[in-house]
């Protein structure tokens, strides 16, 4: 009897906290960012997953015919409209100078699972990128300035990787979580370079991070 019990309550101490950690993150945003420099281009990808308050928010958005169901061609119209804002939200710096960026590839909603105009999850993604500074030197900082949806709770993470001969280490914050933003203020996410890139390949190859 006292086993059962105690297996019992264990489950559902187990259940309560992952409930209140599910609840903790249903206002946030997670903000993914991938760098990859080599000789000829810097490739970034940032792989944004809404929750369920801001995946609400953006499916009804999505939802241009209010049915209650997210169509292929209405996620198309939704990024056909956000894609140049998109794109001057993000901000790439190198030694303290902006690097202009453009598209790589268009946008991708992945709704994961669920074309229900309804709370769930779904996940955003940029492709982005933009020439290799020539001037790139051993202990410069790449810093990515992040403006995408600023009004919301966020959680944030960088990966970074080097070809050509290029070493990069990205700074790991203290608190991978973010406020809302205030006016004008951005999401910074820094990556040191170690060594620059030296090779010189003969087109841009580049390839999508894996979630």
């Amino acid at each position: 009897m006292w086993l059962t019990w105690l297996v019992l309550a264990g489950l559902a101490a187990g259940s309560l906290r992952e409930t209140s950690a599910h609840d903790l993150y249903t206002a946030y945003i997670q903000h993914r960012v991938y760098l990859s420099v080599g000789a000829r281009h810097v490739d970034l990808t940032l792989d944004l997953t809404f929750f369920e308050e801001w995946s609400s928010r953006e499916r009804r958005k999505m939802d241009a015919n209010t049915n209650g169901l997210i169509a292929r061609v209405e996620v198309e119209r939704y990024l056909k409209k956000l894609a140049l804002e998109l794109v001057k939200q993000v901000r790439l710096l190198v030694a303290g100078h902006e690097v202009p960026l453009v598209s790589l590839y268009e946008p991708e909603v992945d709704l994961l699972g669920s074309d229900k105009a309804s709370p769930g999850h779904h996940q955003l993604r940029l492709f982005l990128f933009a020439p290799t500074p020539p001037g790139l030197r051993a202990a410069d900082d790449l810093v990515i300035e992040d403006r995408l949806w600023p009004e919301a709770k966020a959680l944030g993470a960088v990966q970074a990787e080097g070809s050509d001969g290029c070493a990069l280490e990205p700074e790991k914050p203290g608190d991978p979580g973010f406020a809302p933003a205030r006016s004008g203020e951005a999401r910074v996410f820094k990556v040191k370079c170690l060594k620059p890139p030296t090779a010189q390949p003969a087109a841009h190859n580049a390839t999508r991070p894996t979630p």
